[in-house]
């Protein structure tokens, strides 16, 4: 195996169309979709039922939910609603451009599937621009609709448990772009850090005062 990591072995495979590439990733195991997307999915799915389940109880009537519309519940200033609408907005706004970039530029034409690191725009200040968009906006989903989904204890599992599937998926991918990219990824590793953007704005603004 290459000491390049995958990508390479695949790529020096010749000329390769972008959905050959794709077909290679997958078949070596080596696809995001497959080690991530589909675990992310399947969390996420109870966790947003688990937050709702004080609204769905109030909504609905049924009395066998009654125990969860009697939850204890938070009532944020609107100050901080507002604020955090406005987060909500960049870090959609974030997951979108990096989602662009990767379909754009990641040399297959898909927003997940990439045989290029990407090291331009937020990728150039930390390696997982998305990751911290969806600490971002999952999370603050709860306060912003809390006037009309009760803000509970649920709500505070919801994102607990969220923020800890990312910060797990976060060492997760870099083991598993270690392996897709090899040594080119870790030199990487070395130069950006990972969600840091306070560390990785002062490095950049080191380098470029240079």
């Amino acid at each position: 195996m290459s000491r390049e990591g995958l990508v390479k072995e695949i790529l020096s495979q010749g000329d390769l169309a972008a959905k050959e590439i794709k077909e290679e990733l997958w078949r070596k195991n080596v696809s995001f979709v497959r080690s991530y997307d589909r675990r992310c999915s399947g969390l996420f799915c109870p966790l947003v039922v688990l937050w709702l389940l004080p609204a769905i109880a109030q909504w609905s009537g049924w009395g066998f939910l009654s125990f969860f519309a009697r939850l204890p519940r938070v009532d944020f200033p609107i100050v901080v609603i507002i604020m955090g609408a406005i987060l909500f907005i960049a870090a959609i706004a974030l997951e979108a451009k990096v989602n662009s970039m990767r379909q754009k530029r990641g040399g297959c034409h898909d927003a997940h599937e990439t045989v290029v690191i990407i090291r331009e725009g937020p990728y150039r200040v930390i390696r997982h621009p998305g990751y911290l968009a969806e600490l971002a906006y999952f999370p603050l989903l709860p306060i912003i609709l809390s006037r009309w989904v009760p803000f509970t204890v649920l709500a505070i599992i919801y994102i607990v448990v969220w923020v800890g599937a990312i910060a797990h998926l976060l060492k997760a991918e870099n083991n598993f772009n270690l392996r897709k990219w090899g040594g080119e990824y870790r030199r990487y590793v070395e130069a950006v850090p990972a969600i840091n953007l306070v560390k990785g704005l002062r490095k950049l603004r080191s380098e470029t005062s240079k």
